[in-house]
């Protein structure tokens, strides 16, 4: 035949098995929305699942989250720029306070030390004693010096009265020749003269005797008066001597100048000391903060402005205090080779100023004598105060 024929074979009939029990239905594993929109045809819309929404609510925590943070940001970035605009710090401070350096002022050898390191001593307090002995003897010299510079002026006195009993017998034989010569010119005159020629001379050269004899009283006197001014001067040069004298014997003893603690204690009995040797550092408990500010912080700075002080031996403590002064001039100004700009290369470097800040007492009334000077500080400036 010319046209094909197909022939269907049917199928075997399949072994006969006992009959299973029904299975327990299983539910279908969830689709995807990729397998979804497969099975539903090119011409059925996709199948919205449960994934999208879990997405877009991710979507919606990340960004509240960063919304949030970002309103954090901007709150503390606002908050440190008004701070900055309020208040100017710097960790260029530290504590200063009065040191007294003692010296000795006179050469000696320690005979005796009173103090130990780290007391408390009063003002006026004895510290220490040089060996006396060398200017006792000087004292006892400028005494007899005195006592012979006084004996002088009692012999001058002595003098100066018998010049003046001298110039007043001699004043008065004077007078009495000066009158004697008067008669004697009245007597001698006309044809009848009742005196001699020889008579009249001898009154007159009396009488011109006695002049000179007072001139040469006068003379005396003033010259007794002359002497008793040198030996007053020379008193008065004893007297001095001496209370020079009993000033370096004073000096033997070292007492303090003010009231304070002792520390850099460089003395010893025995020690042999010279003029201008620094023996003892004294500290006194008055304490205050020196704050070097850039010269771009001054701008609203002066006294009277409130001050926050963090001293670093005292973690997590604030002092409170107020700026008393500033510095007249930049450190650099008292430093011991100035800048000169005019010489060299110019390079400008942001100068500092010292600010000289007292500490309210009632702020560290617990930590009295243990803030010392030298201690590291943090100072904070109100300059809206």
């Amino acid at each position: 035949m010319n046209r094909t024929q197909t022939l269907t074979l049917a199928p075997a009939p399949a072994e006969t098995s006992p009959p299973q029990p029904a299975a327990k239905r299983q539910p279908a594993p969830p689709q995807t929305g990729t397998e979804s929109a497969a099975k539903s045809g090119p011409d059925q819309a996709p199948v919205t699942t449960a994934g999208i929404p879990r997405a877009r609510r991710r979507q919606a925590w990340l960004l509240a989250a960063g919304i949030v943070a970002l309103a954090f940001t901007v709150y503390g970035g606002t908050r440190w720029w008004l701070h900055l605009q309020a208040w100017a710090k710097t960790d260029n401070a530290y504590v200063a306070a009065h040191v007294h350096t003692i010296s000795a002022r006179v050469p000696g050898t320690v005979m005796e030390v009173l103090v130990e390191e780290h007391q408390e001593v009063a003002a006026g307090a004895l510290l220490a004693r040089l060996d006396p002995k060398d200017f006792e003897v000087r004292r006892d010299q400028a005494r007899a010096q005195v006592a012979q510079a006084a004996a002088k002026i009692q012999a001058a006195r002595a003098e100066v009265a018998q010049a003046q009993a001298l110039v007043e017998r001699e004043k008065a034989r004077a007078t009495r020749t000066a009158r004697d010569l008067a008669r004697a010119e009245t007597l001698s005159e006309g044809n009848g003269a009742a005196i001699s020629r020889q008579e009249y001379d001898a009154a007159k050269a009396e009488a011109a005797t006695a002049v000179a004899a007072l001139s040469g009283a006068e003379s005396a006197l003033e010259s007794g008066r002359a002497a008793l001014l040198a030996a007053s001067a020379q008193e008065q040069a004893a007297q001095a001597n001496l209370s020079d004298a009993e000033l370096q014997l004073s000096y033997t003893e070292l007492r303090a100048p003010a009231a304070g603690r002792i520390g850099k204690k460089n003395l010893e009995t025995g020690n042999r000391v010279q003029p201008g040797q620094a023996l003892l550092a004294l500290v006194q408990p008055d304490i205050w903060i020196t704050a070097n500010y850039k010269e771009t912080q001054l701008t609203h700075m002066k006294p009277g402005q409130g001050v926050r002080i963090k001293v670093d031996a005292f973690p997590g403590r604030v002092f409170t205090g107020h700026i008393e002064s500033l510095s007249p001039a930049s450190g650099a100004q008292f430093a011991l080779l100035p800048p000169d700009n005019a010489t060299g290369n110019f390079t400008r470097i942001v100068q500092r100023v010292p600010v000289k800040i007292v500490m309210d007492p009632e702020s560290f009334t617990d930590c009295s004598g243990r803030i010392v000077p030298g201690m590291s500080a943090i100072v904070e400036v109100n300059l809206r105060s």
